[in-house]
């Protein structure tokens, strides 16, 4: 993929794990960082006022990161997903020059159990959650001097290198703590790549199987489910086929309802590919 100079849009503020993904995806990319839900992320591509969106899909813990789910449904109409990339998130933890003695941390509640192996050689400490990595720096360094000596924050690197105070251990992260991102696009999904990514509205079991089961007799073989073998009548379902069928006979499967081509791609940046990744020493 180019790193051509544009526009990218990034959920949370500057200096988040989004804002440091599309960084090292987007070298040269002008980085619009949107401290709102992920639809607004999303909205950024719709008014054309950027080109490129990175929305995280899923962490190696397991947990899906469901309002973003949420939101790529529910705009699946006009969406492209290019392609899915592991990003390894490392946390470090950050105090400033007053720093005496460590008796309590700021960071965004889902950090502290990415770093639970870490955190338990320190029996007491307070956890305080923030809203973000990137604001328990940002709130470390602001807190009077008294706090400041008895406090740390838990960021990334982008949020130390922007924001300031001195790195007192780095890499407290569990072992491969990864995160998937999705990089979207506007653009028109092509049909004739390795991959092929569907959003699946189905309002009943019997609609989702139905279709994993037609896409298979077709000869596009499933590759990968968000559902993990759980329908929701809620949230959407990212099917990913192996694309070895007809042409003719993918038409044919996306004309029935409930079913949305989003996304096509290669097989290296394929979510099946990403999640196997995860056990692989590289991420």
């Amino acid at each position: 993929m180019s790193s051509t100079n544009h526009k990218i849009a990034c959920p949370g503020p500057e200096g988040s794990f989004s804002h440091e993904f599309a960084k090292s995806r987007f070298p040269d990319g002008v980085f619009v960082c949107v401290d709102g839900d992920f639809e607004d992320v999303l909205a950024k591509l719709q008014d054309d006022s950027c080109r490129h969106a990175v929305i995280p899909f899923l962490n190696s813990n397991g947990i899906d990161v469901r309002p973003a789910q949420a939101a790529l449904g529910k705009n699946r109409e006009w969406i492209h997903v290019e392609g899915c990339h592991p990003h390894l998130v490392r946390h470090n933890v950050i105090v400033t020059d007053r720093f005496r003695e460590l008796k309590r941390l700021y960071s965004k509640e889902q950090v502290f159990p990415q770093c639970s192996d870490w955190l338990r050689q320190w029996q007491g400490i307070e956890l305080l959650p923030s809203a973000s990595t990137s604001a328990a720096l940002k709130e470390l360094l602001a807190a009077p001097p008294d706090v400041q000596k008895t406090s740390g924050a838990i960021c990334n690197t982008l949020a130390h290198e922007l924001y300031g105070g001195r790195m007192l251990y780095p890499k407290i992260e569990n072992p491969r703590n990864t995160t998937l991102f999705l990089v979207v696009s506007k653009n028109d999904v092509p049909r004739d790549a390795d991959q092929l990514l569907l959003c699946v509205t189905c309002p009943t079991e019997s609609c989702y199987r139905l279709a994993v089961g037609d896409f298979a007799e077709a000869g596009f073989p499933l590759m990968f489910t968000s559902l993990k073998g759980e329908f929701s009548e809620i949230l959407p379902c990212f099917l990913q086929f192996r694309n070895t069928g007809k042409r003719g006979e993918l038409d044919r499967l996306l004309a029935a309802p409930h079913r949305t081509l989003i996304g096509s791609y290669g097989t290296g940046s394929s979510l099946s590919a990403c999640v196997a990744g995860f056990f692989e020493e590289e991420y």
